[in-house]
């Protein structure tokens, strides 16, 4: 990303060859800066680091927008460029610090290996939220609302109802987790770790904690993972119902009845000719699709922690692993390590 930062040199109102030679300007002042903090620090003066430190943030916060300032003269695009980096840093700190990536593809294996489970469920918990959700897809009103969004207030509109739908579940997490971390028992304990590889240890029940609560990082990181997995979830739920009512859509709604529900020319995005007539996709189709799923989505991850219902049906599935991590780490808590208490 560095070397990629070389093209802030570039300058709109310099012919090709001044922003060639601007490029390859920056890229040498690039080079220079590492080569110069390299030399400082008794290093190779092209080597790349082993562990990413002080010098090297310096030489990435302050190099790049220098390049704006040196070639271009432009105090806006340095600021912006700095404040990009910083948000950069800010995203690579928290992906690695509480291992996103992993947790990811955790929530998407155990969303893949129930697959079957979660549809079955869906069909049986939400039929009143796939009947409501149909009689809006039929309401002209919504046609007309949703079917003539611009793409950007389409778009905030469906992270309206993410944001919301996260707000809601992340007030919810402090309760959840502060039940999932208490149990009513050692025997409790002892039970849940059966088949893991601490649970030799579980036979002494008096050295179980009851009483080790989480720090603020990682109670962080299993709201994350709570987090994580429900989120994969409700998308799945959303696309579900997106999937159900564009088929639906392209079948059912013809493209003059959409016309006169939205009072404009639909814009036809494919169309596929059929033996019983042709079938059309509109944008004003995908819109309301959109909006739909967005809106679905929204309802079940509401609903999926508040009623008890859904909970039996969704949540605890989420959940359940989690509840046998913090049996394992009571139990780890109790073992001792050379006379003194593991720590964690």
């Amino acid at each position: 990303m560095l070397l990629l930062e070389a093209f802030l040199a570039l300058n709109p109102d310099w012919r090709w060859w001044a922003n060639t030679l601007a490029v390859l300007g920056g890229i040498g002042v690039l080079a220079g800066a590492w080569a110069g903090a390299n030399f400082l620090r008794g290093h190779d003066l092209f080597g790349l680091p082993k562990r990413v430190g002080f010098t090297e943030l310096v030489v990435f916060l302050l190099v790049p927008p220098a390049l704006s300032l040196i070639f271009a003269g432009d105090w806006v695009r340095a600021a912006l460029t700095g404040a990009a980096n910083v948000g950069v840093l800010a995203v690579v700190y928290v992906t690695i610090s509480y291992a996103l990536l992993p947790m990811l593809r955790w929530a998407g294996w155990r969303l893949a290996h129930d697959l079957g489970d979660v549809v079955r469920l869906f069909a049986r918990a939400l039929p009143l939220l796939l009947i409501f959700v149909t009689f809006l897809f039929v309401n002209a009103e919504v046609w007309r609302v949703a079917g003539t969004l611009e793409a950007g207030l389409l778009a905030a509109t469906v992270g309206l109802f993410a944001l919301v739908a996260a707000v809601f579940v992340i007030f919810r997490l402090p309760s959840e987790i502060g039940e999932l971390q208490r149990f009513e028992s050692r025997e409790r304990v002892a039970a849940l770790v059966q088949g893991t590889p601490i649970e030799a240890h579980a036979a002494d029940l008096g050295a179980i904690r009851l009483d080790a609560r989480l720090s603020w990082r990682q109670w962080t990181n299993v709201g994350l993972v709570v987090l994580f997995a429900q989120a994969l979830q409700v998308l799945f739920v959303s696309v579900l119902v997106g999937g159900f009512f564009v088929a639906f859509g392209v079948l059912a709604i013809d493209v003059t009845v959409i016309a006169e529900w939205t009072g404009r020319e639909p814009r036809q995005l494919l169309e596929l000719d059929g033996p019983g007539g042709g079938i059309v996709f509109t944008g004003e189709l995908l819109r309301v699709v959109l909006f739909l799923a967005a809106f679905s989505g929204f309802y079940f991850a509401v609903s999926a922690v508040t009623n008890r219902e859904y909970r039996d049906e969704f949540f605890e599935d989420v959940v359940g692993e989690v509840r046998q991590a913090f049996a394992v780490r009571a139990v780890y808590l109790g073992v001792p390590v050379e006379g003194e208490e593991a720590q964690v």
